[in-house]
């Protein structure tokens, strides 16, 4: 038999033997940017992605040169643990513009949590298929162990085995995704890890006929420049905004205002709101752990803001309760509007107006300990709740050993509580008590507790929980192995679908049963999710009426805008009964999409929007 290398293969070999993809010396047949070459090697007959010593900050991708269709395909792959985030997987039917770094197709998942699931990457962004039971992936998966890989593409129908166990058999509903593509090996980002792959082989199967296939730029043309890479004014921004009938936006403030960066809003007792700006985002400590220290110690650029009137036409100009902050991610006023509980760095504060003047002079240190090695990350989501608690959310890839200021001890005599990766947290406004709540979701950029006691949160990475119901001491889908206790159930996906984006970032409960926002879409509760990804927000319903958890439907959306820089980071009803909205406004929203310094990444503007039934 006559083996040939892929880099050879210039034709199809319909129904050949299978052909090895892969020759054990060099990367031949296979391409990557330049730029990102460093990360690949061929080593001990193996092709080597990734760094145990180096962070992998953004998604890195070796493709193979040529694209298939229909084909069975086999390998090895193990993954070398490092630290944090540890996951790979085999892109199929994919593709990248020229001297682009991303893919875009399906995804054979490798990793731990993840064996054998089918994720859509760079494309719908979820996860279309994997085991029916993800508990018993450890039967058939070995963690950092060589595990044996097919998979089969035929027509719209993929299937994959891991071990010789069937972990998904998935077909393609939607007649528009493309039937080829090239095969890709995905190091993810967030941590340090090996990944390696061996005996890679292929049989190539007949095509399909008329199946749609990928549209690529010519390659001696740049990759076309997206519509509505420039910025807009606020006027042309709300321009951009198609809401249902009996409902217009209306501006409240922009950076023309001193509003840059919203993070999120909050209400006081007074009816006022409070916001603060993030303009020193991103600076990770896991990647310039010096430099991000520095910053926390000599404070930064950033401010929190006070609207006095904010239910007045706008654009309303706000007043600065305190300054010389770096990247607060989280905020909760007093009720009485004296002071408020601020996330800064490592720690949680209590800024405090003492002499009544209307901004901060001085704060107490309430926690702190915590992680800042990814800066959007780090505590967020404020929630005061009925006990006396308040509650925060860490996200995944962020350590914490949570300590009292001067050495005080816990409630319980403790001196430290070990709070790692993504979980959902509570503690007393005075520092005495601290412990986990839940075990996930991923990230948690959506919490919120009704009138009636109903509590409902959010996992950011749409992977079937864009919003479900808060259990205390349960676990949700992570990336994480941690469980707070080893008997304790795990929540079910909410939605059998996800909402296309993989940063959902708030929700907001229509309370008010008779309002225009309730009445729109009915349901025991409707519940509004922001999609900074997609430039929209969304709308989800419950049904109470079974004797389990509430049943989950997605709606219709309620704003959608032509404008991609549009990016509503939170969403809250204010006491006027109106939905207001942080929008970013950047052409960049993702953490990892680009390098940090890149020079689209805005960070001089920024919106809240109020939405208002006519």
């Amino acid at each position: 038999m006559r083996f040939l290398i892929l880099a050879c293969c210039l034709t199809h070999l319909i129904n050949a033997a299978p052909i090895p993809l892969f020759d054990g010396k060099t990367l031949a047949g296979w391409e990557t940017p330049a730029d990102e070459a460093k990360w690949w090697q061929v080593r001990d007959g193996m092709i080597v992605g990734g760094s145990l010593e180096e962070k992998i900050t953004h998604n890195l991708f070796l493709s193979s040169s040529r694209g298939f269709q229909n084909f069975d395909l086999t390998f090895k792959i193990r993954l070398v643990a490092g630290k944090d985030f540890m996951n790979s997987g085999l892109q199929v039917r994919s593709h990248r513009e020229p001297g682009a770094s991303a893919m875009s197709g399906y995804q054979v998942d490798a990793g731990v949590g993840y064996w054998g699931d089918l994720y859509d990457e760079h494309r719908r962004n979820k996860t279309l298929s994997g085991p029916q039971n993800p508990d018993e992936r450890a039967s058939f998966a070995k963690d950092c162990e060589w595990n044996d890989y097919r998979i089969l593409c035929e027509g719209r129908r993929i299937r994959s085995w891991i071990n010789g166990q069937l972990t998904f058999d998935f077909t393609e509903n939607d007649s528009s995704i493309p039937l080829d593509g090239k095969l890709g090996i995905q190091v993810h980002a967030g941590g340090t890890l090996l990944v390696e792959i061996k005996d890679l082989f292929v049989e190539e199967l007949p095509d399909t006929p008329g199946a749609p296939q990928w549209k690529t730029s010519p390659p001696s043309q740049p990759a076309p420049k997206a519509e509505g890479s420039t910025a807009k004014t606020a006027a042309q921004e709300q321009q951009s905004f198609h809401l249902p009938e009996g409902f217009v936006a209306e501006l409240v403030a922009s950076e023309e205002q001193g509003v840059a960066k919203p993070v999120t809003m909050a209400w006081d007792g007074r009816g006022r709101l409070w916001t603060m700006t993030a303009l020193e985002y991103p600076l990770d400590a896991n990647e310039n752990r010096a430099e991000a220290e520095a910053l926390y110690a000599r404070g930064g650029r950033d401010r929190i803001l006070i609207f006095d009137d904010p239910t007045k036409p706008g654009p309303l100009t706000p007043r600065t309760f305190a300054e010389g902050l770096a990247l607060p991610l989280g905020i909760l006023p007093d009720l009485d509007g004296g002071g408020a509980i601020v996330h800064y760095g490592s720690q949680i504060r209590h800024y405090l107006d003492t002499d009544k003047d209307g901004g901060a002079d001085t704060f107490k240190v309430i926690l702190e300990g915590f992680g800042i090695q990814d800066s959007h990350l780090m505590p967020h989501q404020f929630e005061r709740t009925p006990g006396g608690w308040i509650y925060l959310a860490q996200g995944l890839f962020n350590s914490s050993k949570v300590r009292r200021p001067g050495g005080l001890a816990f409630a319980d005599g403790s001196k430290e509580k070990v709070f790692d990766a993504c979980k959902l947290a509570r503690f007393r406004p005075d520092g005495s008590e601290f412990e986990a709540v839940t075990a996930g979701p991923n990230n948690i950029w959506g919490f919120f507790q009704t009138r009636d006691g109903e509590t409902f949160l959010q996992e950011a990475n749409d992977l079937g929980i864009p919003v479900t119901e808060f259990e205390p001491g349960t676990h949700y889908k992570t990336g994480s192995s941690d469980k707070l206790r080893p008997y304790a159930p795990q929540i079910p996906p909410s939605l059998s679908t996800g909402l296309g984006g993989t940063g959902l970032s708030g929700l907001a409960v229509a309370e008010d049963r008779q309002s225009p926002f309730a009445k729109a879409y009915g349901g025991d509760q409707v519940i509004y999710v922001a999609n900074p990804i997609t430039s929209r927000i969304q709308v989800v319903t419950t049904d109470a009426s079974t004797d389990r958890h509430p049943d989950y439907f997605k709606r219709e959306d309620f704003l959608v805008s032509d404008d991609p820089w549009f990016r509503p980071v939170s969403i809250q009803f204010g006491p006027d009964g109106f939905l207001y909205i942080a929008d970013w406004y950047n052409k960049i929203i993702s953490h990892n999409e680009v390098p940090r310094a890149h020079p689209d990444r805005d960070k001089t503007r920024g919106r809240i929007w109020r939405i208002r039934p006519i």
